[in-house]
């Protein structure tokens, strides 16, 4: 290993990527778990028993008995916690606000700004949605709780919230005198109430269960601990779910990685094919070679596991600052012991059970056969009958999974039906790995025909890949492995997201919805026309009706008529176009299709409509502004309003409640919004999985350049007799370019297509389980072909090294008996 350590570079890097990853993802992990913790505990700090609503029943603690568990002997004194939600109304625009009772001013809940608020129509809020709401001191808001009751409050005080004030203190908080947040989070008790005293805390706990009241109202009593516990496991959920994802990144990577170092071992055993079988020659044994090939592997596996885990916790430390500021939870640098441990072993495992057979093949290197001077070829292994049986049968298995997951992939149904199409993809790509062996040769030699007739190096190098087909394997599966999985992750965000934008183009039609009490007049529409951002707008009216037929009593029910000028403005204009006066249309399934429904206007007329019902039209029953007309004749609008193409839908959405401000209670459903918050996500998630695979791409690219050195140093004598015989160094170097090139075309068409069709199939399967959200096939196909140009390019790039090293091979001294 000293005498030869660049031979082990690559090898090592792999580790050391792949080891980095798991640690990161221990690290980042563990990071979490602390914050949260840090966020439960500052909650409860020293109460030595927490009383709370019943997860089942949900019912508030009473002012009764808090007094009556206050009461308990050894309890002290007890602090009680309203919290809830409202509907926070600013500028026409209704914003979600988490309320709680007004916190206690400490070191970690200080106050930023003017006072705490005193009594009623007076809050505090935090400085987070001081900064959310563009908020300050003496600002008007209009706060609305679930009994639809809206009240008008004056903004007293700005305080930054602590760990022992709310669970969420990067949240947007709203804090009102403890009766007020009753009021304005609908609730008649406390969420939670901490109780402080003298003694054990078991004991106080058992005592309070016991007091009058407390069983009957089904409330749940733990110590401080146990609420910690209790919590931790709750908010972990999500937590481990990241983690799980993180690490099936890492092992992916950790795959690529045994590739290459096999790769790399086989070099090495190569490189010392002589050196061996002297040993051999002066008494080594066989178990002797193994084990030093072995130990080498351990030294190696070691030293770039630790490199692996100082890389791994540096990126951690330079990433969980940058995650912290969008995150909920205070994220602090942690390392728990696992985070040291699990990467160290993995990577050293990984790297034993890569050595194991180029370690078998040093120990079957005959002594006498090595030391003679003959052309060190590698025989071409051929596809053994039983392991095409076993690839086939795999593919063939795993396609019958995958097949059953679609049909299983229902919500009703839970995530069965993904399971079972996860194992299925998996199975079928092991055995496409396993018939590589022979198919990729096969799709060699058909790719690089017409590159056979164009010159000598061609010709060579599609032949090279025929006589060892299981080193073109072995050569492909590394970048075959980084394509189909980047691919998958493309096509399948690509899928759920035009899904996805189906699914909210038929939810939320319009880019925006205004609607006031009173209705939306002209001018008012002018200066929602005039607003920027937006392209048009149009006057929708509705009244409620009474809606009867004949198997169905007469119930009150919404109706609102659409003309096509209002239906061009939505993204899913088939389901209002061309409306005449005769039907109405509804996806309301309570309605049979084609039966006569009759609707009783505002205005007493009564009008008989042919019902026609599909999943594509609204809720809503929509009629055409004639009929509506006849039903209500001074029926109140809203405004239909269509955003411009690539503003920013946020910044229009809040401009339209500027420009509505002056009609008092004003609503604006932003579709828009909905929409990009969807396609946010949507392209975070591929932004990080694409960012994470290039890593495993990176070690794909090692691998192929190992593979291609391999080949150059088993053919060093082939590649001296072609230079004695008249091939030129440029030819030389076409000859391996040509054979990376063509090798990573059959690897990129392999994996596009494989990927291509699991990332349809999870796409369809992953929706088909969580929501009855409709399938649209997404393929990206500049992306698509951008990935293949990658893989080729790199394929390329990977063979500019063992190029390099053919090209210097000496025809005469590859020639010569050592």
């Amino acid at each position: 290993m000293l005498r030869q350590p660049r031979q082990l570079i690559s090898a090592g890097i792999a580790i050391l990527l792949g080891v980095a990853f798991v640690a990161a993802t221990f690290v980042f992990s563990a990071s979490l778990n602390a914050g949260m913790t840090k966020l439960v505990a500052g909650m409860v700090g020293d109460a030595k028993v927490v009383v709370s609503p019943s997860e089942n029943t949900y019912t508030p603690v009473t002012q009764q008995l808090t007094d009556t568990v206050s009461k308990v002997p050894g309890i002290t004194h007890s602090k009680k916690i309203v919290q809830g939600s409202a509907t926070l109304r600013l500028d026409g625009q209704d914003n979600h606000a988490l309320i709680s009772s007004q916190p206690d001013l400490s070191s970690q809940t200080t106050l930023f700004e003017g006072t705490l608020a005193k009594g009623d129509g007076q809050v505090t809020i935090s400085k987070t949605a001081a900064d959310a709401y563009r908020l300050k001191v003496g600002d008007k808001v209009t706060l609305a709780n679930y009994d639809d009751r809206a009240f008008d409050e004056t903004v007293v005080g700005i305080v930054n919230a602590g760990n022992d004030a709310v669970a969420q203190p990067l949240a947007s908080w709203v804090f009102a005198p403890t009766e007020q947040a009753m009021t304005l989070a609908s609730t008649s008790g406390y969420n939670m109430v901490f109780l402080y005293g003298n003694g054990d805390a078991g004991a106080l706990r058992d005592a309070v269960q016991a007091a009058a009241g407390v069983s009957d109202a089904q409330l749940t009593v733990r110590t401080g601990q146990d609420e910690v516990q209790a919590a931790m496991k709750q908010m972990t959920g999500s937590t481990n779910s990241i983690q799980y994802v993180l690490l099936g990144f890492a092992a992916i990577a950790l795959f690529v990685g045994i590739i290459v170092i096999a790769n790399t071992f086989s070099i090495l055993v190569a490189q010392r094919v002589r050196q061996l079988a002297l040993l051999r020659c002066v008494g080594a044994t066989r178990n002797q070679v193994f084990g030093m090939v072995f130990g080498e592997a351990a030294v190696l596996g070691l030293v770039g596991s630790a490199a692996g885990i100082l890389a791994g916790f540096g990126l951690a430390a330079a990433l969980i600052p940058l995650a912290s500021k969008g995150a909920q939870i205070p994220l602090e640098f942690a390392i728990s012991p696992a985070a040291v441990i699990v990467p160290l072993v993995v990577g050293v495992l990984i790297t034993l059970a890569a050595s194991i057979s180029p370690a078998r093949k040093a120990t079957r290197v005959a002594p006498l056969a090595a030391m003679r001077p003959e052309l060190a070829v590698s025989k071409a292994k051929r596809l053994g009958v039983v392991r095409a049986i076993i690839g086939i049968v795999l593919v063939v298995g795993g396609a019958a999974m995958l097949a059953l997951g679609i049909v299983r992939a229902k919500p009703d149904t839970g995530v069965g039906g993904l399971a079972i199409a996860i194992a299925g993809g998996l199975l079928s790509f092991i055995g496409v790995l396993l018939v590589g062996r022979g198919l990729i040769p096969a799709l060699a030699r058909l790719i690089g025909a017409p590159l056979a007739k164009s010159s000598v190096s061609g010709d060579l190098a599609v032949g090279n890949t025929r006589r060892n087909p299981g080193r073109a394997a072995a050569t492909a599966n590394a970048l075959l492995v980084g394509v189909t999985l980047i691919t998958l992750l493309t096509v399948g965000a690509s899928t759920s997201q035009a899904s996805l934008d189906r699914y909210l183009s038929a939810t939320y039609p319009q880019d925006a919805v205004v609607s006031a009490a009173k209705g939306i007049d002209e001018q008012a529409l002018t200066r929602i026309r005039a607003t920027d951002g937006v392209q048009d707008a149009a006057l929708v009216p509705s009244t409620t009706t009474e809606v009867s037929s004949r198997d169905h009593a007469a119930q009150q029910r919404p109706v609102m008529g659409v003309d096509n000028t209002a239906a061009h403005l939505t993204h899913f204009p088939q389901r209002y176009e061309n409306l005449d006066d005769n039907t109405v249309r509804t996806s309301d399934t309570s309605v049979h299709n084609g039966e006569t429904v009759t609707i009783k206007g505002a205005s007493g007329t009564t009008v008989q409509l042919t019902a026609k019902v599909s999943n594509d039209y609204s809720p809503s029953l929509v009629v055409s502004t004639t009929v509506l007309s006849k039903l209500d004749p001074g029926a109140a609008e809203t405004a239909w309003v269509q955003y411009k193409s690539g503003v920013n839908v946020n910044t229009v959405t809040t401009d339209l409640g500027k420009a509505v401000g002056g009609l008092g209670q004003v609503s604006i459903d932003s579709g828009a919004q909905m929409r990009a918050q969807f396609g946010q996500m949507i392209d975070i998630v591929l932004a990080v999985a694409v960012g994470l695979l290039a890593v495993a791409v990176a070690i794909a690219v090692i691998g192929v350049a190992n593979t291609l050195g391999l080949s150059v140093l088993e053919r060093t004598q082939e590649i001296g007799l072609l230079r004695a015989l008249g091939m030129t160094r440029r030819q030389v170097r076409s000859m391996i370019s040509w054979e990376a090139v063509m090798i990573a075309v059959v690897a990129a068409a392999l994996g596009l297509a494989l990927g291509v069709a699991y990332g349809l199939i999870g796409a369809k399967v992953m929706l088909g389980s969580i929501t009855s959200t409709p399938f649209v096939a997404g393929l990206p196909w500049v992306r698509l072909a951008a990935i293949g140009v990658i893989a080729v390019a790199a394929g390329w790039l990977a063979s500019l090294i063992p190029a390099s090293r053919a090209n210097r091979i000496s025809p005469s001294a590859a020639l010569a008996t050592e």
